[in-house]
């Protein structure tokens, strides 16, 4: 009976992992850069992009690429670390995945200073 409930642990372990990655799949438009650390979307979901920032689409693809503003690269998310490596760059971009949702991401950037990306899923129309 123990070695069913290990594999069951297990099992619902990888299943959790996996469907939160499968949520970071598909094109995110940038909304805007907050300071500090925000987990919760209930106060951005009216935002629109009228960031001083400027405007953006990063979309990650299954096959563990990630583009965005015309650059492109790698990504591994382990243990809700978002680590992703650009191709002309030799180091990783470390993010923490704040929240995801079928509409909404958060990221935060853990390297200088500590804001919060927002994101939302653009919708695709399939035909």
């Amino acid at each position: 009976m123990f070695k069913l409930k290990s594999i069951l642990f297990y099992f619902l372990l990888l299943f959790a992992v996996s469907c939160s990655s499968n949520k970071l799949y598909g094109s995110w438009e940038f909304i805007d850069i907050y300071d500090g650390e925000i987990s919760n979307t209930d106060t951005l979901k009216n935002k629109t992009n009228n960031s001083r920032y400027g405007a953006g689409v990063l979309t990650f693809y299954q096959d563990k690429t990630f583009t965005s503003m015309g650059n492109s690269g790698t990504y591994q998310i382990e243990n809700n670390l978002l680590k992703m490596k650009y191709n002309d760059d030799e180091n990783v971009t470390p993010m923490k995945i704040s929240g995801v949702s079928k509409n909404y991401l958060l990221l935060f950037s853990m390297t200088g200073s500590p804001k919060t990306w927002f994101y939302k899923k653009i919708k695709t129309k399939y035909k």
